[in-house]
């Protein structure tokens, strides 16, 4: 691409690999203006995900240069606006610089901008954007305080990598993707000894799934096959939703999840099942074994309500809140 072509765009900012955020979204940046995605971070592209205190270390020297990095790019292609996902790497220093050029700046922070042990700068990042953008009403209330204008998008779903799936298809046991924490392995537990239903378990740090880390079109593909899909929210997630959440909606089939009410329409025993505790857990998939009719009734409407929240979508909705277009 001329780096002409791109002034007065969208400049797309983040890990950019198959299945990442961005890479979803793109598609609905590109159908509102001239787009041009760069990865500050590239470097560190094999880091990612790989756990130990090394891996944690070189990530961080990788991520030293990625200001700088942005505002090269920002000097030759003159966006009128930037765009970045998470932004990791990228300071508040940065985002003043490229703010004095007046070029907007929004941030979509798809996680905890509190939790200063992954991403330490989350905040400050945020705080200095002409527009930050969070996935929960909550994190945003909390956020707003400090914040020159915050919105709301919560997250959606790739149909690359989760198609739709039909809930009457034949289907069978129970599916789980998500990484290890004691919390979901002491849930999952409850539910391991289901001989009619086996678990699926997939994720990273599951250290007896004796398998690589799943990615995405695996993923779907193990929710498709699934007659219940499990979803065990992070404690910044509680009364909320996660990425999984429409995810498995869109499989087809029947979602069992701690309670959301921030940024999901699924409500319990209509489009999902809730739980609270192991025993809960238990009973609920019990439930959904018992009357597959039932089950799949709920997979149905659970699948209809979120049918339309796909990230090409979701990637429009952002660049509407970024005031792009």
């Amino acid at each position: 691409m001329n780096p002409t072509d791109t002034i007065g765009g969208v400049l797309l900012v983040g890990e950019d690999a198959r299945g990442a955020l961005l890479s979803s979204m793109r598609a609905g940046f590109a159908a509102v203006a001239p787009t041009t995605v760069i990865n500050p971070l590239a470097g560190a592209r094999g880091l990612i995900g790989s756990p130990g205190l090394i891996a944690a270390a070189r990530r961080r020297l990788a991520s030293r240069h990625g200001g700088a990095r942005l505002r090269e790019a920002v000097e030759q292609l003159q966006p009128r606006h930037v765009v970045l996902i998470k932004g990791r790497g990228i300071d508040a220093a940065d985002i003043d610089a490229i703010r004095s050029r007046g070029v907007k700046v929004t941030c979509y922070y798809p996680d905890n901008p509190a939790w200063r042990g992954g991403d330490p700068g989350a905040r400050e990042r945020l705080v200095a954007c002409d527009t930050a953008v969070l996935w929960s009403t909550r994190q945003a209330d909390l956020l707003s305080r400090d914040a020159r204008h915050v919105e709301v998008l919560p997250f959606g779903y790739d149909p690359d990598w989760f198609p739709l799936g039909d809930p009457v298809a034949e289907r069978h046991g129970i599916a789980f993707l998500g990484t290890w924490s004691p919390r979901r392995e002491r849930f999952l537990a409850a539910i391991s000894d289901i001989a009619d239903a086996p678990l699926t378990i997939a994720g990273t740090g599951w250290s007896d799934t004796n398998q690589a880390p799943i990615v995405e079109h695996d993923a779907g593909a193990v929710l498709r096959r699934a007659a219940i899909g499990v979803n065990l929210l992070h404690p910044q997630c509680a009364e909320a939703h996660n990425m999984r959440t429409r995810e498995i909606a869109a499989s087809g089939a029947i979602e069992i999840t701690e309670p959301g009410t921030d940024g999901t329409p699924l409500r319990d025993n209509e489009s999902c099942l809730w739980f609270r505790t192991p025993a809960e857990l238990r009973a609920r998939v019990d439930e959904a074994l018992a009357d597959q009719n039932a089950a799949i009734d709920v997979a149905t409407k659970g699948q209809h309500a979120i049918a339309g929240d796909s990230y090409v979508v979701r990637g429009r909705q952002l660049a509407e809140l970024a005031g792009i277009g």
